[in-house]
């Protein structure tokens, strides 16, 4: 009995209909996936704030789903063009059934050879079938790849090493132990790249007798590690019916331009900042005067630290929000001593609180140091953020360009400032006041004079 005559009946009207399920997933996901890098965005932000905002490793997950995201709405994308070419060439075969009418054309020898080679219109239907049912396929093996590396590594290093972090302190200090997950975090990054060479060479260390009995165990723990039951169909059934050649360019491709994506994504302040050309911009502290700062440019950037109305001031009073961030609360507390604050009579906890955080900031403008600053607790809503707020008597500032910096304690951060943020002082406006006269003869002519200087001509 032949295989087809063993596949079920619906499989196979739902295999010659695969491509409206197909048609209609990638505009439903389509439609999620635009959404999903401000969402991600979001979620690093809340992150950074609520839990630790110095490590990498979150910076490097979100970039890592970022780029999954981007490889799943690229593919989705030229899915959608490809079917699209498709839907057009079945109208065309059904309404001109005889295709390209060459005999008709009245062309020259050489041209109508040339033209001659391009395929049936039956054929390049069912071409353009089977590559965008493969595409649809591969751009989900793609994303789950990404996924599947990122979790690899999460397993078997990144939380391995933060465990031990948060119950032993820097490991690293501790000789024996540094040197033991050092060597353990080698041993990891060897069997994943034993993985990942028999993974691009398409299975090459399979191929030899003595290596894939060795290879076995690896292969089945870098597997499940890795989620690979989600995507290894999809890929061996590509490699054994897809010329190897094409499938090796492919996924080297694939695996270079997610490493750059990667890199640019996790390090980039800015939407392209990596993949400009210029050369000579940067956003230091000293030299910079970065977005998030103000809160009339505060779009999709925030700031993590500190912000204020404008870059631009033309009152005598500058409103400064200080973000509150998770990780540095035991700093604070440490720093003033929070626990003798609330035996202070007559000190609620709130109280106690909010002169526990004055005292561990340092605000500052040019060379003025602001002291006994009123802050109060504050939500912003237009950025969901919790923190404290101030005000600054900027009237003794001459106009021009100054800078406000807000700093920690020097002795318990190398690195104190932790904003400078600059803005530009305006001279305030002092509108002309019509001086009262007596309505008597003569009066109107004398305010005119008065005004005639400062008149439009």
């Amino acid at each position: 009995m032949e295989e087809n005559d063993l596949k079920p009946k619906w499989l196979t009207e739902l295999q010659l209909k695969s491509w409206e399920p197909e048609v209609l997933l990638s505009g439903i996901v389509l439609y999620g996936m635009f959404k999903m890098p401000d969402l991600l965005d979001d979620f690093l932000y809340y992150f950074k704030v609520n839990f630790d905002s110095n490590s990498n490793n979150i910076d490097n997950f979100i970039g890592m789903m970022k780029v999954a995201v981007y490889w799943l709405t690229g593919g989705l994308i030229a899915h959608l063009i490809s079917r699209g070419i498709w839907v057009g060439m079945v109208g065309l075969s059904f309404t001109f059934p005889k295709g390209i009418l060459l005999e008709d054309m009245k062309l020259t020898d050489k041209y109508r050879n040339y033209l001659s080679r391009i395929p049936s219109t039956e054929k390049i239907i069912l071409n353009l079938e089977s590559f965008s049912s493969s595409l649809f396929s591969i751009s989900f093996m793609m994303f789950m790849m990404i996924l599947g590396a990122y979790f690899y590594l999460l397993i078997t290093i990144i939380t391995p090493v933060l465990t031990l972090l948060y119950f032993f302190g820097n490991i690293f200090d501790i000789e024996w132990l540094g040197f033991v997950m050092a060597g353990y975090i080698l041993i990891v990054i060897g069997i994943g790249f034993l993985g990942f060479i028999d993974f691009v060479t398409l299975g090459f260390l399979k191929r030899f007798k003595w290596v894939s009995k060795v290879y076995w165990p690896i292969y089945r723990l870098v597997g499940a590690l890795t989620f690979a039951r989600f995507y290894r169909p999809i890929y061996y059934i590509l490699i054994s019916n897809v010329k190897g050649w094409k499938i090796a360019v492919l996924l080297t491709f694939f695996v270079v331009a997610s490493f750059q994506m990667v890199g640019s994504i996790s390090n980039s302040t800015y939407p392209g900042e990596r993949l400009s050309q210029i050369s000579l911009w940067s956003d230091s502290q000293a030299t910079g005067a970065y977005t998030g700062y103000y809160d009339d440019q505060i779009e999709d950037i925030k700031s993590i630290t500190a912000s204020i109305p404008s870059d631009i001031i033309r009152g005598n009073t500058i409103r400064l929000f200080v973000v509150l961030k998770a990780n540095r609360e035991d700093s604070i507390k440490a720093h003033c001593n929070l626990d003798s604050l609330f035996q202070v009579e007559n000190l609620s906890g709130a109280q106690a609180r909010i002169q526990c955080l004055s005292s561990f900031y340092s605000v500052s403008i040019d060379d003025s140091v602001y002291s006994d600053l009123p802050f109060k607790f504050h939500y912003k809503s237009k950025t969901k953020q919790r923190g404290i707020l101030t005000y600054l008597d900027v009237s003794s500032l001459e106009a021009g360009l100054h800078h406000l910096q807000l700093k920690i304690p020097s002795e318990m951060f190398n690195n104190n400032r932790i904003a400078n943020i600059p803005f530009y002082r305006e001279e305030p406006y002092i509108p002309y006041v019509v001086p009262d006269t007596d309505m008597k003869k003569g009066s109107e002519d004398e305010s005119y004079l008065k005004l005639k200087p400062i008149l439009p001509k």
